[in-house]
């Protein structure tokens, strides 16, 4: 887990049509709150993230209630020195 890595996304689930945003650190769980719906199908997140020391960034895409880690291990020493 960086601390210095946050997430932003949005749920959606297909069946019943609800979605929503959020923002999360990295190694915490996304979790839409969606659950007082009857409906089977899952709740889906498409998200981003990014590291605030150096810049980088990806996605994913994953099901609900999913434990994020974006495996970056920020190399912004050197960044700095090819700025």
């Amino acid at each position: 887990m960086n601390p210095e890595v946050a997430w932003g996304g949005r749920w959606e689930h297909p069946e019943c049509g609800a979605s929503g945003e959020a923002v999360w650190d990295d190694g915490d769980t996304a979790s839409a709150g969606h659950d007082d719906c009857d409906l089977s199908t899952a709740v889906t997140w498409g998200a981003e993230w990014t590291c605030h020391s150096c810049g980088a960034g990806g996605d994913g895409q994953f099901d609900d209630d999913t434990t994020t880690y974006a495996d970056h291990e920020c190399d912004d020493e050197d960044e700095e020195v090819a700025a």
